[in-house]
């Protein structure tokens, strides 16, 4: 990353939640609003008062349009108009608002009486430490009118320019108030009075008054309609209508606040609030920002397709600017830690829903939560579970504005299990093909069974295993002397179960992450992949074992060994190509094997329709393919082909095959086994797909049509199940053919 880069993130990271005071920052337009605003508030004239609302909600900008306004008015000021800024919230109860205005008033008033004073009685001022006579006139009225405790030789000695000499202000104070005792109403006539003669105007910009407490408002009602209603005042108040009204309704004990403050304000503005796609814009802008400065490189395009669909759907619930920005911090306080384990735009969608709708996020937490049981085979939903959660769902959902965002069916594509088109007759717990649980697997999806758990924590929840494991472990991958150990450690891991459904051996997987990988030499990593490359096999049987619904895409085994190959190529990478070839050819575990090979041909394009970007590619297609080669003749040995009945998975590893090699090999295959009845039936138990379920339970399913690339025309297919039916043969394995071939029908 260069510097340039590195300071923009550290810009971004300072300012992410500042208000704008440039236009240079400015990036909703309100940079033209306030340039209108201080035009509009000109034409007022010098010599009439007014006060002015500036309204908006919470986080719609109004600081940042108050800071642009205030810059504007600034410059085209007239000679003797001041622009005074209060801040009655940043103040809080130590400083009265009537203070916090009159004090640079009076040292306003008392710069411009000295200019108009003779040198020998400035002379005589400044030997007295005196005020000049309005400005001490100010000081007592403020004194009066704010129930200030202390004498005013204290708040004399805060005007700028004044010495702190208190004794001799004190003295002056106390015999100006034993000769001159006036009533308020007189001083305010006086000083309103002298502010025209002097041919001073005022324009006076409060914010943040929706923050205040009801008595602080109160004190800013009476500032404003009565203290200081002088002439030349005009007032510009930053506020949420909405709450100041309360405040005001609360302190005063009124009935209407909103009537009461309309009585105040005479000019009233409100904020625009910026347009959507405004909004949505920013945000995108900050999470490419984000992803720059995390990663050091700009986001593909399939990502940024990604993102941009995330934020049309949900982005539209965005409101005002401090929302955006908001779903911004977010999201750069969390992604650093869980870079490696999550997908970013669907760390995006779980934000903005928590910004826009917190109680739909807290559900999809609890459907995951749940999902996971039920995944597992640990436990399951009941009906009434199941009914409950719905109808909580359709609630949070109807809590969107009208958008796609309301529909259940949107959601489902990002958080599995939710089917149905229309929110009336959606279903919860639907079970995704392996198709799908492959690919967020593979992409660190929510979806994920390995993975959703780090959106909503920094880790995975059984993150107890102590760093020296994993330096034991690594130490026992580099000597081929203790890698045999090594693989009876790591296959046990797959029998210990953590506090959670999930196993250690899990665990162990979701460490290897890139960080920690990057730290290990090539011998190390070479001993690990060795491991898979023998044992992936028996890992996934073990699997099996636990849970008959267990798919090999729910472990992330070929993530890990993507970034174990990746940084072997990093110290050498015609070694590693050579050792690739060769373990392809003599590693144990050939249906494994199979499998992660096609996931490297996804990678690179040379099968499905998402492949990786080239960073991220294990291989290039010329390496690929020379280990292709050499793979497919392994393939086609009659020794594995006379084991394939048993491999698990067979129609995954048939998928592998045929895109390894060519699909006529497999056809070849397949006709030999279904030569005779009990073949075919064997065969087809074994081409069920996992992951059907109906209410009440899971299911295996048999679609014949989506075999005939393999099996021929699945008309033919049916006319001899037909046939064996009729005959009666094989009664017990025609019952679970036909039961799976009613439930993909389902």
């Amino acid at each position: 990353m260069t510097d340039e880069q590195t300071g923009d993130g550290e810009r971004h990271s300072a300012d992410l939640d500042a208000a704008v005071h440039s236009p240079a920052e400015d990036r909703y337009g309100f940079t033209h609003v306030a340039k209108q605003l201080a035009v509009a508030i000109g034409e007022l004239g010098r010599d009439g008062s007014a006060v002015i609302g500036l309204e908006g909600a919470w986080g719609s900008g109004k600081t940042s349009l108050l800071n642009l306004l205030r810059l504007s008015l600034e410059a085209g000021l007239h000679e003797r108009t001041f622009v005074l800024s209060v801040s009655p919230w940043l103040d809080g109860g130590s400083v009265s608002p009537v203070e916090s205005l009159l004090l640079p008033v009076a040292a306003i008033i008392a710069e411009e009486e000295k200019r108009a004073l003779s040198a020998p009685a400035l002379k005589r001022l400044k030997r007295k430490k005196a005020l000049t006579d309005t400005a001490s006139k100010v000081l007592r009225y403020s004194q009066s009118t704010a129930r200030h405790l202390g004498p005013v030789a204290e708040m004399a000695a805060l005007v700028p320019g004044m010495p702190n000499a208190s004794g001799a202000l004190k003295a002056y104070s106390d015999a100006e108030f034993l000769t001159d005792r006036k009533t308020t109403a007189e001083l305010r006539t006086e000083i309103g009075e002298k502010i025209t003669a002097l041919d001073l105007s005022f324009i006076v910009v409060m914010d943040d008054l929706d923050r205040l407490e009801p008595a602080q408002a109160v004190e800013i009602v009476r500032l404003v309609k009565s203290v200081a209603d002088f002439p030349r005042f005009r007032y510009v108040l930053s506020y949420d209508k909405a709450v100041l009204a309360h405040a005001i309704q609360t302190g005063l004990g009124v009935t209407d606040g909103a009537a009461y403050l309309q009585k105040i304000v005479q000019i009233s503005f409100s904020l625009p609030r910026p347009e959507a796609f405004s909004l949505r814009r920013e945000f995108i802008s900050g999470v490419k920002d984000l992803y720059l400065e995390v990663n050091g490189n700009g986001a593909g395009e399939q990502l940024l397709a990604d993102l941009k669909r995330v934020a049309d759907v949900y982005g539209a619930a965005l409101s005002t600017p401090r929302e955006v920005k908001l779903v911004l911090n977010i999201l750069r306080f969390r992604y650093v830690g869980v870079r490696d384990y999550v997908y970013l735009p669907d760390l995006c969608l779980l934000q903005l829903i928590r910004v826009s709708n917190a109680g739909l996020y807290d559900w999809i937490e609890q459907y995951l939560t749940e999902r996971a049981v039920v995944e597992s085979r640990d436990g399951s939903v009941s009906d009434e579970g199941r009914t409950e959660l719905k109808k909580e769902l359709l609630e949070y959902l109807d809590n969107f504005p009208p958008s796609p965002a309301r529909k259940a069916y949107n959601l489902g594509e990002w958080v599995p299990g939710i089917t149905g088109f229309n929110n009336e007759n959606i279903t919860l717990f639907s079970q995704t093909r392996d198709e799908e649980r492959a690919m967020m697997t593979a992409h660190k999806r929510l979806g994920s069974g390995a993975y959703w758990r780090y959106y909503f924590a920094f880790s995975s929840p059984q993150n107890v295993l102590p760093p020296a494991f994993f330096d034991d472990l690594f130490s026992q991958a580099a000597d081929p002397a203790k890698q045999d150990a090594m693989a009876e450690l790591l296959l046990g891991k797959i029998d210990s179960n953590n506090v959670s459904s999930r196993t250690w051996f899990e665990h162990i997987l979701s460490q290897l992450s890139p960080a920690m990988v990057a730290t290990q030499n090539a011998a190390a990593c070479e001993g690990l992949v060795r491991f898979f490359f023998d044992y992936g096999d028996e890992v996934i049987h073990r699997y099996h074992q636990l849970n008959v619904w267990f798919a090999a895409y729910d472990l992330d085994i070929d993530g890990v060994v993507d970034r174990l190959i990746q940084r072997m190529c990093e110290v050498n990478r015609a070694a590693t190509i050579t050792f690739l070839q060769d373990i392809c050819v003599e590693g144990n575990a050939w249906s494994w094997i199979a499998r992660y090979v096609r996931h490297l041909m996804w990678q690179n394009g040379l099968v499905g329709d998402r492949p990786a970007m080239e960073n991220d590619r294990v291989l290039s297609n010329e390496e690929l393919v020379a280990l292709l080669q050499l793979l497919a003749e392994r393939l086609n040995q009659d020794e594995i082909r006379s084991l394939l009945l048993n491999t698990n998975d067979l129609l995954s590893y048939l998928y592998a095959w045929r895109d390894i090699d060519n699909v006529e090999h497999v056809r070849t295959w397949a006709e030999n086994v279904i030569q005779t009845d009990e073949g075919l039936l064997q065969l087809l138990l074994r081409l069920r797909g996992r992951g059907i379920s109906s209410a009440t339970g899971r299911y295996l399913s048999l679609d014949l049509s989506g075999l005939s690339e393999f099996l021929g025309e699945s008309r033919a297919i049916e006319q001899r199940l037909d046939h064996i039916e009729a005959e009666g043969k094989y009664l017990e394995l025609m019952k679970e053919i036909r039961a799976s071939q009613a439930h993909a029908r389902f």
